[in-house]
């Protein structure tokens, strides 16, 4: 009988353990009370924000004001005394660059903000001798000001660069001081536009740049828009990793550019996949280089209407309509593309559910003996599991990016489309997105999980025999019968920087969700 007694009492106590454990796992999910579902209704709006996560848009984050900043050393009088042009031009500019603008004066080693400006006061100073102090403009200042920020600029000056030499002279710094900075402003996904005009100082040749440093994409409400009318009759160059432009000529607004059946009797009929119209998102319109495809089939349904259609010689392709504008190739020249394709499904959810525990933040105390504690009687567990008590987020619910798994012959360019399009106008580029030769339902692994196809840069080559660079040499003053290189050196040196080449950049998503 003893014996028994402990063999019971070991049972229970292993049960007890178990049943322990098993409670102790499911409070190590706080989501699994709520039953959360990241693929609820706002799905787009998530996948809206995901993408923003993702693929962070400048364009949609500045901050501060815009700004100008004009050279007023010595040498740069000449630039207007001597070509009229150029101070009508700083004009019309500055009156284009309505709003709030901070205005800065470079003159005496000094970045000096100007207060109360105007286009007719700007006007009047730029012609004024008086204006103009000394030959060290802090030209390369100014521009590690500008990148420091995250909004347009405008820099007018002729990026000569003085500095005191030892015998007590001053020197033209001729090295590629600028390249660091340029370097940074690119890699924050940002442009550069150099618009350059000519004059002569002391009988020799030389440039004035009016240049644009254009914060996130190109956009309407962008500085080289707002600069173009006044400045577009000038010759530019424009140093950016990103100078392609997108379009679509999809059929209507919430069509997207997905394969239709033209012979439907009906839009039901026509809407072959059964997209969601309500939940489309079209990232483009906004400046964002995205869509959202929600549809009510299953990818074992969409499998069966491929092969059915694709014996009509039709659906070869799940996404077109799509053009990419090549024909700005100052700085790379773009040979190729490809697309990769993602599961995204868990670091989505991840991205989701840390969302979501920003709205439910702990209520807070002091416990007995001054500590930091939550207050007695709360039973929300996210509040309670994925935060600490002084009410911070803990690391493990802060979202960061994770790998996703990659997806092999699901999806990939249409080459031929793609050279044929390039060859006939390279400003109408189409982008086509084919099923793979191999594709297989059993390639995607995860059928009711999200999916991204990325259209991805495969090869860009650096532009550096482009004669436009020329514009960027000058006869050097002090050292006649030498060119300063210094600015050409600094643009070539950042064509070529690693970091800047766009080579495995992506350039447009679409993402999918099935039934």
């Amino acid at each position: 009988m003893k014996q028994h007694y402990f063999i019971t009492i070991g049972i229970i106590s292993t049960l007890l353990f178990l049943g322990c454990t098993g409670c102790n796992k499911k409070n190590d999910d706080p989501f699994s009370a709520m039953n959360f579902d990241s693929y609820d209704t706002g799905l787009n709006k998530r996948v809206e924000a995901y993408q923003d996560a993702t693929f962070p848009n400048l364009a949609n984050t500045k901050t501060g004001n815009p700004s100008l900043y004009i050279d007023f050393s010595n040498g740069i009088f000449q630039a207007f005394k001597n070509n009229p042009t150029n101070s009508n031009l700083l004009k019309a500019v500055y009156g284009n660059l309505s709003g709030d603008l901070d205005v800065f004066m470079l003159n005496n080693d000094v970045i000096k903000p100007l207060e109360n400006s105007n286009p007719d006061l700007v006007g009047k100073m730029v012609v004024d001798q008086n204006s103009y102090h000394g030959v060290y403009a802090p030209i390369k200042e100014a521009v590690s000001k500008i990148v420091s920020k995250n909004n347009d600029a405008l820099l007018v000056t002729d990026f000569e660069e003085y500095y005191p030499a030892s015998s007590g002279r001053s020197e033209i710094l001729d090295i590629p001081y600028l390249k660091e900075s340029f370097i940074i402003w690119l890699s924050k996904g940002n442009t550069i536009r150099f618009y350059v005009s000519n004059y002569k100082e002391n009988g020799i040749d030389k440039h004035l740049y009016f240049t644009v440093f254009n914060c996130g994409n190109s956009s309407k409400s962008g500085m080289i828009s707002k600069v173009e009318n006044s400045l577009g009759s000038l010759p530019h160059f424009d140093l950016s990793n990103k100078s392609f432009k997108l379009n679509q000529e999809y059929g209507a607004e919430k069509t997207g550019g997905i394969f239709y059946d033209s012979s439907g009797k009906d839009e039901k009929g026509k809407n072959l996949l059964d997209l969601n119209r309500d939940t489309y998102v079209n990232g483009l319109q906004n400046n964002n280089n995205f869509e959202f495809y929600q549809f009510g089939l299953d990818w074992a349904t969409i499998n069966e209407l491929k092969e059915v259609y694709q014996e009509q010689n039709q659906f070869k392709d799940f996404f077109r309509k799509l053009f990419i504008d090549l024909s700005d190739e100052d700085a790379y020249s773009i040979a190729d593309l490809e697309v990769k394709v993602y599961d995204v499904s868990k670091d989505f959810e991840h991205f989701a559910k840390c969302k979501e525990v920003l709205k439910h933040k702990p209520k807070l105390e002091k416990g007995s003996n001054g500590e930091d504690k939550f207050k007695d009687g709360q039973i929300d567990n996210i509040a309670l599991s994925c935060y600490d008590t002084k009410g911070k987020v803990i690391e493990d619910w802060v979202y960061k990016s994770n790998p996703n798994l990659i997806l092999a012959e699901v999806f990939s360019l249409n080459k031929e489309l793609f050279v044929n399009t390039k060859k006939s106008n390279k400003k109408k580029v189409e982008l086509g997105v084919s099923f793979d030769s191999n594709f297989n339902l059993k390639n995607i692994s995860n059928p009711t999980g999200l999916i991204r196809v990325d259209l991805v840069i495969n090869n860009a080559n650096p532009n550096i025999s482009n004669s436009k660079l020329d514009m960027f040499k000058w006869s050097s003053i002090t050292s006649k019968g030498n060119q300063n290189l210094a600015l050409y050196e600094s643009i070539k040196n950042t064509l070529l920087d690693e970091k800047v080449k766009p080579s495995n950049k992506v350039i447009y998503s679409y993402y999918i969700k099935t039934l």
